[in-house]
């Protein structure tokens, strides 16, 4: 069963992973323990837990060699059992997108599936341009 995270900005998409903005990530719940920026403009200087950085440019498609790297580190955190917090400022257009490459990438969901998934937690996205044809091309092994 999911368990929805304290935080009120946080939106929980799976049991392992959550999207949110910078804020959260600068202090997080003691239910996160991984952290992933996705924000081009934005870094934590000193973070406490595991922390990795796809820097991906707010509203500009994302390259496909970067969505599989925030893909395949969400993939490598949950396999460790960490709750992976995928940040960027705002929250709303660079996580839930790479939250939904992940689903397609590692769980077997299609992008409407994933797409489906993760509007049921947070309704309001805004997904990076191109984003199914660079999942595409990612699965078809152009980008790996």
């Amino acid at each position: 069963m999911v368990r929805p995270f304290s935080h009120t900005c946080m939106h929980h998409i799976l049991e392992q992973v959550a999207t949110g903005e910078y804020d959260e990530a600068v202090s997080p719940g003691p239910e996160i323990t991984a952290l992933l920026c996705v924000a081009q403009e934005r870094n934590l200087a000193a973070p406490r837990l595991p922390y990795h950085k796809v820097p991906l440019a707010e509203l500009e498609t994302a390259p496909g060699d970067l969505l599989a790297d925030a893909a395949g580190w969400i993939h490598s955190m949950a396999a460790q059992g960490h709750r992976v917090l995928v940040f960027s400022s705002r929250g709303i257009s660079r996580p839930p997108s790479v939250v939904i490459a992940y689903l397609c990438l590692y769980l077997g969901c299609s992008f409407g599936e994933a797409l489906h998934r993760v509007t049921l937690r947070q309704p309001s996205i805004l997904l990076l341009p191109g984003l199914s044809g660079s999942i595409d091309e990612i699965s078809t092994g152009r980008c790996r």
